[in-house]
């Protein structure tokens, strides 16, 4: 009798355990992003200028190989705020703009954010997402059309003198973008950004 009672308290442990890793899964769907391998941050300095009117160091803050093909981001502070730089040959792309924390028009918790489509030269390539959130945010991820989910990059802004994060991540250019959003630590979410259109 005992024993019986004890084969299905196993059977119970097991049933339970399946339902842990069946939440799981529905709380943390597969990642379609296209994977940064080989990524290393390093606040390298970098010569010349980024900004039009720099007034922090232009620096290398990460690096990485996403499918196949090196790629840097570059940042530099600007006297309106800032410029970032995600170049992954053949593309290149660049923009200036708001800080985190800054009250603009992408809200409080996201400031500038650049995306770019494949190049004509490689128009099966991928498509990038990138920009800046504030310390706060611990996870950043774009929501896509069929349901599924790309997890960004997140890296130190520190080297640039800017106080949070940034954050990359590549798509492949069948896959529509619905929203951005950036989570706290505990998994929370703290901002949304609605995509129009895709890049």
């Amino acid at each position: 009798m005992f024993a019986r009672a004890g084969r299905r308290s196993r059977r119970w442990a097991g049933l339970g355990a399946g339902v842990v890793l069946a939440a799981c899964a529905v709380i943390a769907p597969p990642d379609a992003g296209i994977p940064a391998e080989d990524v290393r941050t390093t606040g390298r300095a970098l010569p010349g200028t980024l900004a039009d009117d720099p007034t922090g160091p232009h620096v290398e803050l990460l690096t990485a190989t996403v499918a196949g093909q090196e790629m840097e981001i570059a940042m530099q502070r600007d006297g309106g705020g800032t410029c970032i730089a995600v170049r992954r040959p053949p593309a290149s792309v660049q923009g200036c703009g708001g800080l985190p924390g800054d009250d603009g028009p992408m809200g409080t918790v996201f400031g500038l954010v650049v995306t770019d489509g494949p190049p004509e030269a490689d128009p099966g390539g991928p498509v990038m997402v990138a920009g800046l959130v504030t310390a706060d945010v611990g996870a950043v991820v774009a929501e896509l059309e069929d349901g599924s989910m790309a997890r960004a990059v997140l890296f130190s802004l520190a080297p640039a003198d800017v106080e949070g994060s940034g954050f990359v991540l590549y798509l492949q250019p069948d896959l529509g973008q619905r929203s951005l959003v950036a989570h706290d630590v505990s998994g929370s979410e703290l901002a949304r950004l609605e995509f129009r259109g895709g890049p």
